[in-house]
């Protein structure tokens, strides 16, 4: 898939995942973690490129985790392979790997 396309698919990601979130500035990291100062927007970007680096990972996101907002890594293939190079906790952030299966562009028609 050309790097472009990706890009566009998983911008579409993120848009979807946010319309459902509470203002992204608004969040805060989990009760009793002290944080430096970075809003989970930051630290999910800082962290999207080493993520999509290992094999079988294909978007994040920004969502919701048990009602707490939480840091998505979407994955192509659904094994403890791939899940047990993504973290539970990211600065203070929650991270929640949920299976998706392969993304796809959609053909123009």
């Amino acid at each position: 898939m050309p790097r472009p396309r990706l890009l566009v698919v998983l911008s579409m990601l993120v848009l979807m995942s946010t319309l459902s979130c509470p203002k992204a500035q608004s969040i805060q990291p989990q009760k009793g973690v002290v944080m430096p100062g970075k809003t989970i927007e930051q630290v999910q970007e800082s962290h999207t490129a080493e993520w999509m680096a290992i094999p079988g990972v294909v978007g994040t996101a920004i969502g919701k985790s048990h009602g707490k907002p939480c840091i998505l890594v979407f994955t192509a293939s659904n094994t403890e392979q791939v899940r047990k190079k993504i973290p539970a906790t990211v600065e203070g952030y929650p991270v929640v790997v949920q299976y998706t299966g392969e993304i796809r562009a959609l053909e123009k028609p």
